[in-house]
């Protein structure tokens, strides 16, 4: 047991090879030091040969630190594991003095004051460089601003609706648009129909759709549009699935499974004949925004 090998570490006086078959023992002992184990066994734990374990039992049983008796097998006669008990209470008097061996921590790292920078410094001594500048000193920017309100222009934030700043990054003041920013406004780009259509599919769900749903259900509201269909079937197609756990867009737009409803129909808005897309007008455009808008903040 551990407590026994314990002992065996903090013995003195033992040589290499009866502490070696020792420690062998104490790994086998229970509380009253007894072992049973086999000479060969005890002698390969031990890193040793037979016969240098068989020496140095008999040196240690000559010291009186350990016993040995062989064991029989009482049906046969034939030799089985011996018994070995050690002298613990001789082993733990035979316990070294405390020995110091010298500090064990790792030895302090410093540098000169030279090497610190300035901001690792304490703060009771300030570096000379970083002394407050005089009160009645301007600051290095006033001298380079081209009007008087420089110093005390407040920073802007930045805004999600460009078109209210003028085109020197400041509000206009009259609350009117400055020609660059509606110009801006004018060329943002209409939403994509198959993102309206995804959109529209989310909206009703309820819940984000995870990238690889997203991409295929998209994928299919691009082919049904490359292929003519109306956005505005699509889209209310789209709209129609997930109260019915449907998630095949193509197959219920070509084959709707709403009662009632026919193929080219939305409820809401007739398809062209032929099923041809029209280019979009102000309404639709502002609806197909709206759409997009909610369904991609869900």
């Amino acid at each position: 047991m551990i407590q026994h090998m314990n002992l065996v570490f903090q013995a003195g006086g033992l040589k290499t090879g009866e502490g070696a078959f020792l420690m062998a023992c104490a790994n086998h002992t229970d509380d009253r030091g007894y072992v049973i184990a086999h000479m060969k066994q005890l002698a390969d734990e031990a890193h040793m040969s037979l016969r240098a374990a068989q020496d140095n039992r008999a040196r240690l049983e000559a010291r009186g630190l350990l016993r040995s008796k062989e064991r029989l097998s009482p049906k046969n006669k034939a030799q089985i594991a011996n018994l070995f008990r050690i002298n613990l209470d001789k082993l733990a008097a035979m316990k070294r003095s405390k020995t110091d061996y010298g500090p064990t921590l790792i030895e302090e790292l410093t540098f000169d004051a030279a090497d610190v920078p300035p901001e690792e410094k304490p703060s009771s001594d300030p570096h000379a460089d970083s002394a407050p500048p005089p009160a009645d000193s301007a600051p290095p920017h006033a001298e380079s601003a081209g009007d008087g309100d420089a110093e005390s222009a407040p920073l802007l934030l930045p805004s999600s609706v460009p078109s209210s700043l003028s085109e020197h990054g400041r509000p206009t003041g009259d609350g009117s648009e400055s020609g660059e920013a509606r110009e801006r406004e004018a060329a943002a780009p209409e939403p994509d129909g198959a993102d309206v259509v995804v959109a529209a599919y989310v909206q009703a769900l309820g819940h984000p759709l995870v990238n690889g749903s997203r991409a295929k259900f998209r994928a299919q509201a691009v082919q049904l549009l490359a292929a003519g269909h109306e956005l505005a079937v699509v889209v209310a197609r789209a709209a129609e699935m997930p109260a019915h756990g449907w998630t095949d867009l193509i197959r219920h737009v070509e084959h709707p499974r709403v009662p009632g409803q026919a193929a080219g129909s939305t409820g809401v808005v007739a398809a062209p004949v032929g099923g041809r897309s029209a280019p979009p007008d102000e309404a639709t455009r502002r609806a197909m925004a709206a759409i997009l808008a909610r369904g991609t903040g869900l």
